[in-house]
Parts: C-alpha cells; sequence; structure tokens
C-alpha cells in the first residue's frame, strides 16, 4: 500500500450503487470520505435497474467481477448488518441453433472461472408451459437471482456513514473545481470542496461534468425501461429468465406482489436517446405491448398477464459496452467509475473495491482495474461481447 494514501480527502460524486460501494471501501479503509448525491441514493439508473444477477459474460473479468459481486450480495446482511437483499432463484439463459456454440464456449469458460451452472435437457422442469420449439441450448445458474437495488445502495450508504463518510443527499455537484491539470476538488451550491481525489461516479451526469473540465467521455445516454405484469391466477416465473431468441428477459417480482413479473427488452434491439434532465419516466404503450407479446410467445399460460406500472432509467453506454473505471491520465486527481452501460448493478460491489483499491494503492484480487481504464480506447484494447450490446 502506498503511504498516506489512506490520509488523502476523497469526495465521491453519485450516490448508485458505485458511488456508494466505493464510499464504503475507501470509509472502511479510514480515509476521510463525502457523498454528494444531486437527488436520493438510488435515484438515477441504480434505482430503475431490472437487478438480475447472472454470471453469463463474454470476458472472464466480468465473470470474475459478477462471482464476487453476487457473493457480497448474498451475504450483504453479515457484511453490513442489513436486512437481506438478493434472491437467489436461479437464472436460465434460452439461445437459439445460431448462438448455441457461442453459448457452449461462454460456459466452457465461467465454469473455469468457477462458476456453477447446469445444461438444462427439460425446460419443462424449470418454465411449466414453456414453448421450447426453437430453443437450441439453455443453461441455468441455480445460485443466480435478483438483488433489491435500493435497498442495497441504502444499505452500503448507512455503512459508509457508520465507518465515518460523509453521505450527503440533494447535494448536486454543478461542477469540477481544477487547478491546473489537476482535479482539486467540487462546487456544491456555489461552494467550493476541496479534496486530494474526486472520484465521478454520476452515471448519465458524468459527461457534462467531466466535459466542464475539458474531459470527452465516450459514453451515449440511452433511456431504458422495464415493466410488470400481475399473472394471477396463474403462477408467474420461478426463476429469472433471459432469452436471446426472444430478445427479452424476466424475472419474479417479489418486491410487487406474489404473482407479479418484471420484464424488459434484450439485444437487440433499438435504444433511443434521451436528456438525462429531460425524459420521460413512464414507460410506453407500445412499449408494454410489445415486451408482453414476446413474453407470452415464450410462455403461452401468462397470456392473461396485466400490466401494473413500471420503470424507464437511463443507461450510460461506452463504444464496448463496459464501464469507464480508475485515473484518468492527463487529469491528476480524477478517479472514474462510470459508463456501466445496463451492467454494473449486478457488478457494483467489485467495482467498489476495484476503485477504491486503486485510490488506496491496493489491489483486489479480481481482476485489474486498468483493464476498464479510459485510455483502453486510445490503446485499441477494446473489450468484446460475443452476443454484442448489453448482453456482455
Amino acid at each position: 500500500m502506498s503511504a498516506g494514501n489512506d490520509d488523502l480527502r476523497t469526495v465521491v460524486v453519485g450516490g448508485g450503487i458505485m458511488g456508494v460501494t466505493i464510499a464504503f471501501e475507501l470509509a472502511r479503509a479510514g480515509t476521510e470520505v463525502t457523498l454528494f448525491e444531486a437527488g436520493t441514493l438510488a435515484q438515477g439508473s441504480t434505482g430503475k435497474s431490472g437487478a438480475i444477477v447472472r454470471m453469463h459474460y463474454s470476458n472472464p473479468e466480468v465473470v470474475r467481477m459478477a462471482v464476487h459481486s453476487r457473493e457480497a450480495y448474498r451475504r450483504l446482511p453479515l457484511l453490513l448488518g442489513c436486512d437481506p437483499v438478493y434472491t437467489r432463484c436461479g437464472w436460465l439463459f434460452l439461445v437459439d441453433e445460431q448462438q448455441a456454440e457461442t453459448a457452449f464456449e461462454n460456459a466452457k469458460m465461467q465454469v473455469g472461472e468457477g462458476v456453477d451452472l447446469l445444461e438444462v435437457d427439460d425446460l419443462q422442469e424449470y418454465v411449466p408451459g414453456i414453448d421450447e420449439s426453437d430453443v437450441a441450448y439453455a443453461l441455468f445458474e441455480p445460485e443466480s437471482g435478483y438483488a433489491d437495488p435500493v435497498a442495497a445502495t441504502v444499505a452500503y450508504a448507512q455503512a459508509a456513514r457508520e465507518s465515518g463518510a460523509d453521505v450527503r443527499e440533494h447535494a448536486p455537484v454543478e461542477a469540477l473545481v481544477t487547478q491546473g491539470d489537476r482535479v482539486r476538488g467540487v462546487r456544491v451550491a456555489g461552494d467550493v470542496h476541496e479534496a486530494d481525489r474526486v472520484v465521478l461516479a454520476a452515471g448519465a451526469w458524468s459527461a457534462a461534468l467531466a466535459a466542464g473540465i475539458g474531459l470527452a467521455l465516450p459514453v451515449e445516454i440511452y433511456r431504458e425501461q422495464n415493466v410488470f405484469f400481475e399473472t394471477d391466477p396463474e403462477e408467474p416465473v420461478r426463476h429469472t429468465i433471459s432469452s436471446q431468441i426472444d430478445a427479452v428477459y424476466v424475472r419474479p417480482a417479489s418486491e410487487r406482489g406474489p404473482a407479479t413479473v418484471l420484464a424488459g427488452r434484450g439485444s437487440p434491439k433499438e435504444y433511443q436517446r434521451a436528456d438525462p434532465d429531460d425524459f420521460d419516466e413512464s414507460p410506453d404503450a407500445a412499449f408494454e405491448r410489445d415486451v408482453r407479446e414476446r413474453v407470452t410467445r415464450r410462455i403461452p399460460r401468462l397470456a392473461g398477464m396485466r400490466a401494473a406500472g413500471g420503470s424507464v432509467g437511463l443507461y450510460t453506454v461506452t463504444p464496448d459496452w463496459h464501464p469507464l473505471l480508475g485515473a484518468v491520465p492527463g487529469h491528476e486527481g480524477l478517479s472514474l467509475a462510470t459508463g456501466g452501460s445496463g451492467h454494473c448493478f449486478k457488478l457494483g460491489p467489485a467495482i467498489g473495491e476495484l476503485v477504491a483499491g486503486e485510490l488506496l494503492g491496493r489491489r483486489p484480487g479480481t481482476v485489474d482495474i486498468a483493464t476498464f481504464s479510459l485510455a483502453r480506447f486510445d490503446e485499441g484494447r477494446e473489450l468484446r461481447s460475443t452476443y454484442g450490446a448489453n448482453r456482455g
């Protein structure tokens, strides 16, 4: 560990899952840390996440982060003394003939990274009444499932406070403050809060704050929708399901009731660019119909399910659909934790350890944070996604 790093003052901008996990890791290491959140904790993309927790990714580094984070969510009551936030219901992945070999190869890589998974022969055992006519291959992760994104974020923030962090809600950061080529703090309500390091974890608002100091982040902001459906008198799905064939996902939504599911669209699909300060936060009727048709085509017994509200959040998407993490050459004192591209709630605890570890001069055992540096785009180190876009 680099001498004196624990004593440096840090400001974290953003109270989503990435911001609060970083603040927690720094605070419990004895660092002076202040987190500024413009609204309430998890108000942005984190709180609107479908919060599916799965391990099936294209890159070993991301699989390791997903495994580490799933274990953290599972053990959060032991780690933080909070109520449970994780529901282990299993994750089922359905692919067609064209993608079967890709899924098989990804599964082999996952097993090499210690993931428990099963190849599924009898789909009816997992999803009674499913139409399996065009399913060429199916995988099941028995330890995966979904989490409560707001409860998890609040729990990390509370634990950070208990470790000495100053976590401030309704405190929008107006600008990053620089001196020469060094970031020296942030401006909030006209006042400058000086810091030795600033972590930019402001999600869809990160690019505008970075642009204020002449740093262009390669991100696009997309509008992302989820819809809740009531299924009674039919039983809802028992497992979280992602169907590459139908470009749809669905999971139990126990937070809404015993006969409710959450559903949304996977890739490929049309992405809608959005202004984070001015976008429609209600699901579109056409989107609702489309998702319902995709789910019920695959699971006909749910044909009578009824829409029961939904949510609209934002994806902050990088060119390779992987996050921007860590120090930024040419902008001393600045670290990034943004560009989640729809993946980073499920990777949040690992990201917290990676970014905080770099600031503390430590090297967490999961991955090398340089894998996700902003510099990778100039250096030709973009990460690949075997399925494309947000399927990872």
